[in-house]
């Protein structure tokens, strides 16, 4: 097959990906194929786009222009991760380098779509992996400080107790970066049968050694089984929820949290990215305060990365949490009405 009919043959390739693509050579950057997707796109003909160099139709995207001039200079697949705003949309492009017909570089824009990363819990960058960690460690640190506060008041909490939950918050600061992926951000899959009333009870305790003291009301059920989670991601999630319960009393004379267990048979489970729910077995906890109450407004966003109420919240707990659960094949809701603010998460097992 010559060159010539080997080009017609990817551009009619091409031609059929739902992506817009472009096709531009290596040298002077100017467009020498452009798909039907891409033409719709830029409400632009094929006739007006072919022969123009890419920085002309991209004249105001600085950083884009300066990344394809920079991988020109290169052979490969490459991601440009600075996102391109078109039409509304965000995209990321995806760069192949080829000189095996012709010098070129086709370009496919991938649509990034907002609700998707927002359904998925995707993070793609080292900052807000970093702020994420930053967060998780805050919560182990703050108690192995309150554990050694205590220690030296010659509090009446048995020391063994407190020098136990200071070794084990220090081991769970260096499990926390071993449990990421940091390129994917992905969570590593270890797990292990766990009691989920000990895991609750540890959560627990900090929250009992806090300054206010706040009721705290246990209906465990007793019969429930173990259950195969990752130790250490349900730890943070019941850390952060029941801080937020804390920090959300008023602190009066009925202000409470309540905590209960219990085993649910053939609950229906959506499971994130698959289309129809399941039915499985599901061990149940709910976790209520009657605080200051959750407004509609913050309602519609408590599970957005980087929101918060708080002025010195980072806004990434319940963004977290939401993300543990969901890799764990679980449910979480959050309700709030007449004052009482509950938290139901459902693990199958």
């Amino acid at each position: 097959m010559s060159k010539n009919s080997e080009k017609i043959s990817y551009e009619l390739i091409l031609e059929l990906f739902p992506d817009p693509i472009f096709i531009i050579d290596k040298n002077e950057l100017r467009i020498s194929f452009c798909n039907q997707e891409m033409q719709t796109l830029l409400k632009k003909s094929n006739d007006y786009l072919l022969g123009k160099r890419i920085s002309d139709i991209f004249r105001n995207d600085y950083y884009f222009n300066v990344n394809i001039k920079e991988i020109s200079k290169n052979h490969g697949t490459f991601t440009i991760k600075d996102k391109l705003n078109l039409d509304n949309f965000f995209f990321e492009i995806k760069c192949i380098v080829s000189d095996d017909l012709e010098p070129n570089i086709i370009l496919i824009f991938k649509k990034i779509n907002n609700n998707d990363l927002a359904d998925n819990q995707n993070i793609e960058f080292f900052n807000e992996i970093f702020a994420i960690l930053a967060h998780e460690i805050n919560n182990p640190i703050s108690s192995i400080k309150l554990a050694s506060e205590l220690i030296k008041k010659n509090h009446s909490v048995v020391e063994d107790e407190l020098i136990n939950i200071i070794k084990s918050e220090a081991l769970r600061i260096t499990r926390l970066f071993t449990n990421f992926n940091l390129s994917e951000l992905k969570y590593i899959k270890k797990t292990s049968e766990e009691n989920i009333h000990e895991i609750l009870r540890l959560s627990l305790f900090k929250i009992k050694q806090m300054p206010n003291k706040i009721k705290i009301l246990e209906e465990f059920d007793p019969s429930l089984p173990l259950v195969k989670i990752n130790r250490d991601l349900i730890i943070q999630v019941f850390d952060n929820i029941l801080i937020n319960s804390y920090e959300s009393s008023n602190f009066l004379d009925n202000s409470y949290i309540k905590i209960q267990t219990r085993f649910i048979a053939g609950e229906s489970i959506k499971i994130p990215n698959i289309k129809n729910p399941i039915k499985k077995n599901v061990l149940s906890i709910i976790i209520s305060e009657n605080g200051l109450g959750i407004s509609p407004e913050t309602m519609n966003k408590i599970f957005l990365p980087f929101f918060s109420t708080k002025k010195r919240s980072s806004g990434i707990g319940l963004f977290l949490v939401k993300k543990i659960i969901n890799d764990h094949e679980g449910t979480i809701q959050i309700e709030s009405e007449d004052g009482i603010t509950t938290v139901k998460i459902n693990l199958p097992f």
